[in-house]
């Protein structure tokens, strides 16, 4: 009987930045508040190396993020069969000013997310803070059968991002 990573392999490079590309998935950030995990669900923008979070300068994840850099990221499909990304990333908060490349930013995740720009104008009128997340380690999990999962028999793999 085959067990383990079969029945749950990994996304390779190309599925995996598809994966973080395609549709609007809600990630799930994890940052640290007073040393207590904090989770928030997040829009997000996956370019290959970082990812991107417009997010607002008196959110508690934003301060939790100025505070500690540590963050953690979880994307993934809610409905069979399963796919999740886990990051362990350095979150940093890149501007808290508006400027073209982040006006074009909040546009493509308004289209991805909403489906069309009515939350643009009224977005735009408001303070944001730019978070860049660069993944520290990652790891991706897919069910091609169930059961079993490969974690009742071997510890997750993590790769190096």
């Amino acid at each position: 009987m085959l067990v383990g990573s079969l029945c749950m392999p990994p996304l390779n490079p190309a599925e995996s930045n598809a994966f973080l590309t395609d549709g609007g998935r809600i990630a799930k950030l994890g940052t640290l508040r007073d040393g207590w995990p904090y989770v928030n669900p997040v829009w997000y923008e996956w370019d290959g190396g970082a990812f991107w979070i417009i997010g607002k300068p008196l959110a508690q994840f934003v301060k939790n993020i100025k505070y500690d850099d540590r963050a953690f990221l979880v994307v993934d499909k809610d409905d069979f069969p399963y796919v999740r990304v886990n990051v362990e990333a350095r979150g940093q908060i890149v501007s808290e000013e508006w400027r073209d490349e982040w006006v074009e930013m909040t546009k493509r995740m308004t289209l991805r997310y909403v489906g069309n720009l009515d939350y643009l104008e009224a977005r735009l009128k408001y303070p944001l803070s730019v978070i860049s997340l660069t993944p520290v380690r990652m790891n991706t999990w897919r069910v091609t059968s169930f059961p079993p999962d490969r974690t009742f028999t071997t510890e997750a793999r993590w790769n190096p991002a």
